[in-house]
């Protein structure tokens, strides 16, 4: 029998790490001693080692004969270490006499992992109890050393956290089930692969301990060489596999979760809930790779991954078209879409799924489905009567004018037969209204246009003619700081709501007359082409003429006043603007500069601008002359000669001599339907007559990308735009800053009107009367728009709130700042519009710029939200507000 003292000792592999750390001790020991004898298993594979420039010999120490061996072999400059399993009574004193400390050392691994990590005294609990980590840690240690501790004791999450970073190739130990199963569906794949399969179990554990399901999911799904599956794919598709909420399960669905969890989970058995943490961590690595433009290039092939996942090995394929994140769920959703646009039912809803997709936040995606509900919104607002010219212009501007710029997006709003197909049927009906409008604008083209005062035209009297926009603009603002106007050929009504929003994000202030609050349309004069309406506008009076005809016109209405046409704005290389302008712009003795910028018109000749979105960046010097006229204190007059139409579709009719592409002389035919005759003084022909294209789907002659010259609202509307700089404080009477311009229907959806059951009107607040009309002296902008008589307390919620002490008290609160008529039109539009309402139909509704109404709105919720209840609240998108109406009648005292 063997005795206990003659057993061979329970041993273990120790690791190259280790051996260096102790080696390194005995070397800065110093002294005698250059044997170091530890009691591991006598297997080594590494080498010889080099520790501060001394040579260290690993030894095998199978026997005490192998031992001294070795010992009798050791040269003066190197140093042993012996790993030895032989019990001390197989070893005599010669063995140990050599030996540092005249003993075997028992090598403890975790007393060389502090040194690891600089800062560090010991080890944690938590870590200890791994009893894998040690040797791990020592095995796997970096070129550059792990990362210091901050605590006394190195922690685990920090320990095998950066182990694990490590083990990936990566720089942070940040680690997460999101980014794990990121990092794992690109290059950190093969690192992972590569790692020991024993190790890689000890790791799986922990991280799914430490980080969650999703984290050991990515871990063990990539854990094999050779698999092609990324987890980010296995992610999407266990995605729609157990949707949230569940549902009812179809019998080709549960076979495909099957079939998953078979292929590549190896028949481990996911409850719902950890399906839905590795989906939800999957959905969450998408949107964040998207967010930050996916660096690595990757994740295209995800996509595709988990589309032929769920097609080709699952055999599911229908549940492409239920992910949020794959492109087949967004076609899906935009199918609904448009089945909901032909029914009109549902068309809210559907458009809150298509925004909610990932597809619907890259490359502009989400433009057309947003126009077309917006389109769909226009359809179901009622139409107004129109009965002058000027009224026609007006409703273009602050409304059709949005439809003509949603219209131009839409045309081209999808590659999917079947949405296209529904788009299409949305835009016939849409256009179809538009040409109503038309016929009706052509019936007034024949109404005297002679402005006798700015007052009459915003009452819809007569239009204001592009004629008189000097006159009846530039003159007035001219007192404040001189006028740079700007004419950008061809730009209609649609192109002026792109550049608008562009213009107010500059810095510029946008100013409109008080009696409105609205842009000003002028009316092109017929027909509408640049020689013609362009030269009436720099003439101040119907002309036809060049480019030298505009200059001595404007200098004759202005003196001193210079106009600059195209070669004559090229700037020199590094400047924004040409000498002259910049010098014209910045001497206060030029009282209007005008400048023609082509770049609209230009385009419409040669290139399809149906779906092209209008830029500051486009119409260069746009940006320059802006920026001169904001330093020089001169006001912006942004404007045009004539709108146009794009080509659509047209049908050709013939070609005619004298005329072009929407117009023709009345002696080359009689007037045919589609068509109007217009005759009188603004009509700038020999004969003081024309026949013109009223409806936008027709053309005489060849195509072309776009056409101007007929007299469709689009081609006749003139946007008039009036800026200033921020800074600007003075303004001629009766103008003050633009609130929204954007119609109702554009940010928010259309409500029914409710007729009211009010028998006992309150009292109406009192207006002036509009001024009798001086027609040798026009008195501008003298009128105020009478408002409109609130109900009665008794018969409205808001009027019940108003009413209520409790109001009162909260009025008090809300100081001098406070606004009794904000607080009612915010109440009003947001009970109006079910609770919910874009903060710019709000400002609208108050008439007051979003500036002004920022800082109103908030004295409007110290009053409104009593003890610090969120009443009045704005949402998560930062331009919606939200109104409780439950916990305002509760907090009010209202629920009795």
């Amino acid at each position: 029998m063997t005795s206990a003292a003659t057993e061979t000792p329970r041993t273990v592999a120790v690791s190259e790490a280790l051996v260096r750390s102790r080696a390194v001790e005995l070397i800065a020991k110093g002294g005698d001693a250059r044997v170091l004898v530890l009691r591991a298993q006598p297997r080594w594979h590494g080498g010889e080692l080099t520790i501060d420039g001394q040579r260290v010999r690993v030894v095998e120490g199978v026997s005490q004969l192998a031992i001294l061996d070795a010992y009798a072999q050791q040269s003066d400059d190197e140093y042993l270490v012996v790993l030895t399993d032989r019990p001390r009574a197989d070893l005599n004193d010669t063995v140990l006499a050599r030996a540092y400390g005249q003993r075997i050392e028992e090598p403890d691994e975790w007393a060389s992992v502090p040194a690891l990590f600089g800062g560090a005294r010991e080890v944690s609990r938590e870590l200890r109890r791994l009893d894998w980590a040690a040797t791990a840690l020592l095995d796997h240690e970096p070129a550059g050393g792990w990362a210091p501790s901050t605590d006394l004791a190195v922690t685990a999450e920090h320990a095998i956290g950066g182990l694990l970073a490590h083990l990936l190739d990566l720089d942070s130990a940040d680690l997460d089930g999101v980014v794990l199963l990121a990092v794992l569906s690109n290059g950190s794949r093969s690192s992972w692969a590569g790692v020991d399969p024993e190790l890689q179990d000890h790791l799986i554990a922990w991280a799914e301990g430490q980080y969650g399901t999703a984290a050991a999911f990515a871990l063990r799904t990539t854990a094999t060489p050779g698999g092609l599956v990324k987890p980010l794919a296995l992610g999407l598709a266990i995605d729609v596999l157990w949707p949230q909420p569940a549902g009812d399960l179809t019998e080709a669905q549960v076979a495909a979760r099957t079939r998953l969890l078979e292929r590549y989970v190896a028949g481990r058995a996911v409850t719902p809930v950890q399906a839905r943490e590795i989906a939800n961590a999957a959905v969450s690595a998408v949107l964040r790779l998207s967010r930050e433009n996916d660096p690595e290039g990757r994740l295209g092939v995800v996509l595709d991954q988990a589309e032929a996942l769920l097609r080709d090995n699952l055999g599911w394929p229908e549940g492409a078209e239920r992910s949020g994140i794959l492109r087949p769920g967004f076609t899906a959703r935009l199918r609904v879409l448009g089945t909901a646009l032909d029914s009109g039912t549902g068309i809210e809803e559907a458009l809150a799924g298509v925004l909610e997709h990932r597809e619907a936040t890259l490359g502009s995606q989400d433009l057309a489905p947003r126009m077309a509900v917006r389109l769909s919104r226009w359809l179901a607002t009622p139409e107004t009567d129109a009965h002058t010219l000027g009224t026609d212009l007006q409703r273009q501007l602050a409304d059709g004018a949005w439809v003509d710029a949603a219209l131009g997006v839409l045309w081209s709003g999808s590659s999917d037969a079947e949405v296209g197909a529904a788009y299409g049927r949305l835009i016939e009906r849409v256009r179809t209204r538009r040409r109503e409008r038309d016929a009706v604008a052509a019936t007034h083209l024949g109404d005297t246009v002679v402005m006798q005062s700015l007052a009459e035209a915003l009452l819809g009297g007569p239009a204001l003619g592009v004629e008189n926009i000097l006159r009846a603009v530039v003159d007035p603002w001219k007192a404040h700081g001189g006028v740079l106007l700007i004419v950008l050929d061809g730009m209609s009504g649609a192109v002026a709501v792109d550049l608008a929003g562009e213009v107010g994000r500059s810095g510029l202030v946008e100013w409109v007359p008080s009696a409105t609050k609205r842009r000003l349309a002028a009316a092109a004069v017929l027909p509408s082409m640049t020689g013609i309406s362009r030269t009436s506008l720099f003439c101040g009076e119907v002309r036809h003429g060049t480019s030298a005809t505009e200059k001595s016109g404007l200098a004759a209405a202005f003196p001193g006043a210079r106009v600059f046409h195209k070669g004559e704005l090229r700037a020199p290389g590094g400047a924004q603007l040409a000498d002259d302008v910049a010098t014209a712009i910045a001497d206060p003795a030029v009282p209007v500069v005008g400048v023609v910028i082509n770049a609209i018109d230009d385009a419409t000749h040669k290139n399809d601008t149906s779906g092209r979105p209008w830029g500051i960046g486009d119409l260069e010097p746009l940006r320059g002359l802006l920026n001169a006229a904001s330093i020089a204190g001169r006001t912006v007059v942004l404007t045009s000669d004539h709108g146009h139409v794009v080509e659509r579709g047209t049908a050709m009719l013939p070609a005619v001599a004298g005329g072009d592409a929407r117009w023709r002389p009345v002696s080359t035919g009689p007037v045919e339907e589609g068509e109007a005759l217009v005759t009188g003084p603004r009509v700038a022909l020999d004969a003081g007559q024309v026949v013109v294209l009223w409806r936008d789907d027709a053309r005489y002659g060849a195509a072309r990308a776009g056409y101007h010259g007929g007299a469709s609202l689009a081609e006749l509307t003139v946007p008039v735009l009036v800026y200033q700089r921020s800074l600007a404080q003075e303004a001629p009477d009766g103008w003050e800053p633009a609130p929204p311009q954007a119609p109702a229907w554009w940010n928010d959806p259309v409500v029914e009107a409710k007729a009211t059951t009010s028998t006992q009107p309150g009292p109406a607040k009192r207006a002036r009367k509009k001024p009798a009309v001086d027609k040798s002296e026009p008195a501008l902008f003298e009128l105020e728009v009478a408002a409109v008589a609130s109900p009665a307390p008794s018969d409205d919620l808001v009027g019940r709130v108003l009413a209520s002490s409790v109001y009162a008290d909260q009025y008090r609160l809300g100081g001098r700042a406070a606004s009794a008529a904000l607080i009612e039109t915010v109440l009003r539009t947001l009970v109006a519009h079910g609770g919910r309402a874009h903060q710019d139909t709000v400002a609208a509704a108050a008439g007051m710029p979003v500036t002004l109404f920022g800082q109103g709105l908030a004295v409007v919720k110290r009053v409104l939200n009593v003890e610090g209840y969120d009443i009045l609240s704005v949402d998560s998108d930062g331009v919606t507000l939200r109104l409780d109406v439950d916990l305002l009648k509760d907090q009010f005292g209202l629920t009795t």
